[in-house]
């Protein structure tokens, strides 16, 4: 430390266990607020499906690179999770307690599940944007009304 002030390993451990306990609650609150997005994109998309298809192209598009996105912001927060999740299985010792482990691939995490359901967000977007771009260019035929007796 430049100040010559040294920072003790039992500093250490409590910052760093408030920062995994603030990341976890933060990891139980992201699936609502992406559901609520790309829900809210799906919903705004398909109601613009027979006033302006263009629209909602665009929107579906969006709700797929948003789902891609959120894929990597979840990689990004799953690395910074499991280092500090390493960090206190060293600190705590034979007291560490962890479902952390390498070896064994089933189940998945929790953040190996919330990105798969956002990778079947994009791909239900990206048909969200073939169907709309369908519509677009080869509109259906107004009904055909049966001919009345005269």
């Amino acid at each position: 430390m430049p100040d010559g002030n040294d920072v003790s390993v039992n500093e250490i451990y409590k910052e760093q266990y408030a920062h995994f306990r603030a990341m976890n609650d933060i990891l139980y609150k992201i699936p609502p607020l992406f559901s609520v997005a790309i829900g809210g994109l799906w919903y705004f998309a398909a109601s613009q499906l027979k006033s302006d298809r263009l629209i909602a192209v665009g929107i579906f598009f969006f709700a797929a690179v948003v789902s891609v996105a959120s894929v990597f912001i979840m990689g990004r927060f799953s690395q910074a999770f499991s280092l500090y999740i390493t960090n206190l299985n060293k600190l705590d010792g034979d007291y560490a307690v962890s479902l952390k482990n390498k070896d064994k691939k089933w189940p998945p995490s929790t953040v190996k599940i919330i990105q798969f359901l956002l990778w079947v967000a994009a791909a239900i977007s990206c048909a969200g944007v073939v169907y709309a771009l369908v519509l677009l260019f080869c509109p259906p035929a107004p009904p055909v009304l049966p001919a009345q007796p005269s």
